[in-house]
C-alpha cells in the first residue's frame, strides 16, 4: 500500500500529513534573520498531548508554535465529512492515526461510543452515604446517566451498567 500524503490546512507549502497518521515538513527555503536557506523536510516527532490520550505534533507557522493533534489533522486531510460533525473518533486505540480507523461523529455519538467501550471508565462508583454501588455511563461529554444507584455489589452494578449501554441505539 502506497503512503498518501495532503497538505495540512493552513499550513500549506510547510507541513503534510498522511494517512497513516505521520506528519512532516516539506523542504522549502527559510528566510529567517534576512538569509535565504534551505531546509530539509522531515518526520515530526509524535508526543502525548495534555490529556495523555492523544498523539500531538507542533507545527511552527511566522514564528509562532501549534499544538496540533494528530487524529484530527489526519481526519481533515482523509476522512470525508459532508454532514460537519465535530467530532474525530478512534474505531479503536487512540494511539492509531490511520485514516481507515478514524471516521466523524456528533458529541453524542462521540460520548455513547466511548461509553461503550469503556473509555470513559467503568461507570461504577461506590456511594458511601448509602453503602451501596451506583451505575452511570456518559450519554454525551461531561454529562452523566444514573442507572441506579442500589447494587449491593460492584458486580451487579457493572452488569445492569453493561446491560443499558448495549441497549443505547447508535449515534452518528
Amino acid at each position: 500500500m502506497v503512503e498518501v500524503w495532503k497538505s495540512i490546512v493552513g499550513f500549506e507549502g510547510m507541513y503534510e500529513v498522511s494517512d497513516l497518521g505521520r506528519v512532516r515538513s516539506v523542504d522549502r527555503i527559510s528566510t529567517s534573520r534576512g538569509f535565504l536557506r534551505p531546509l530539509k523536510g522531515k518526520l515530526l516527532t509524535q508526543s502525548d498531548d495534555s490529556t495523555g490520550n492523544y498523539l500531538k505534533v507542533r507545527l511552527c507557522k511566522n514564528g509562532k508554535m501549534f499544538n496540533k493533534r494528530v487524529h484530527v489533522l489526519v481526519a481533515t486531510a482523509f476522512v470525508p465529512n459532508p454532514c460537519h460533525l465535530p467530532q474525530v473518533n478512534h474505531l479503536g486505540e487512540k494511539s492509531d492515526n490511520r485514516a481507515i480507523r478514524l471516521e466523524w461523529r456528533s458529541s453524542a455519538g462521540h460520548g455513547r461510543d466511548k461509553s461503550k467501550r469503556n473509555q470513559a471508565g467503568d461507570g461504577v462508583c461506590f456511594a458511601k452515604q448509602t453503602g451501596k454501588w451506583k451505575a452511570y455511563y456518559n450519554p454525551a461529554p461531561r454529562k452523566q446517566k444514573w442507572i441506579g444507584q442500589r447494587y449491593s455489589s460492584y458486580e451487579e452494578a457493572k452488569a445492569a451498567r453493561d446491560k443499558a449501554v448495549a441497549e443505547l441505539p447508535n449515534l452518528v
